[in-house]
């Protein structure tokens, strides 16, 4: 079983701020944050203030999401951006906690030869790459296969 974190290390910083949560302990698990439409109930991520499916003005309701999904799509990226580590799997994966609810994210300790479509997968947290202004590492969200 793979450790689950439970907070930054000194030398993290998150890819951006309000998106997750780490677990509180081993036995939970990290959570995305979304918000979700008090009047039509459709959930999003990440958070918004305003809903776009029924252009509702109340104000939405945040809740955690995420900590599992299904592989919709993906694409291995061979060529990227600076400072991150490639080859790596970058997947939309399709979360049961709303309408049509889909996260970008890179999936992790999946070789590239066995990544497939409708594969179950568990939210993680991890490095996405390293900050060249602070030398830093950015962690943010991820997902694996399940065990």
């Amino acid at each position: 079983m793979k450790q689950v974190r439970t907070g930054y290390g000194a030398d993290e910083i998150p890819i951006r701020e309000g998106c997750f949560v780490f677990p509180d302990n081993e036995q939970s698990r990290p959570r995305l944050i979304g918000t979700q439409c008090r009047k039509c109930g459709d959930v999003v991520f990440p958070k918004r203030k305003l809903c776009t499916l029924c252009e509702s003005d109340e104000l939405m309701e945040e809740v955690f999401i995420g900590e599992k999904g299904t592989l919709y799509t993906y694409t291995i990226v061979r060529a990227g951006y600076p400072n991150f580590e490639t080859p790596y799997i970058l997947g939309i994966v399709e979360l049961p906690d709303g309408k049509d609810l889909r996260v970008l994210a890179q999936i992790e300790d999946c070789p590239l030869d066995q990544v497939r479509i409708g594969m179950p997968l568990e939210l993680t947290i991890g490095k996405i790459k390293t900050d060249t202004r602070t030398g830093k590492t950015v962690v943010g969200h991820k997902y694996r296969p399940v065990e």
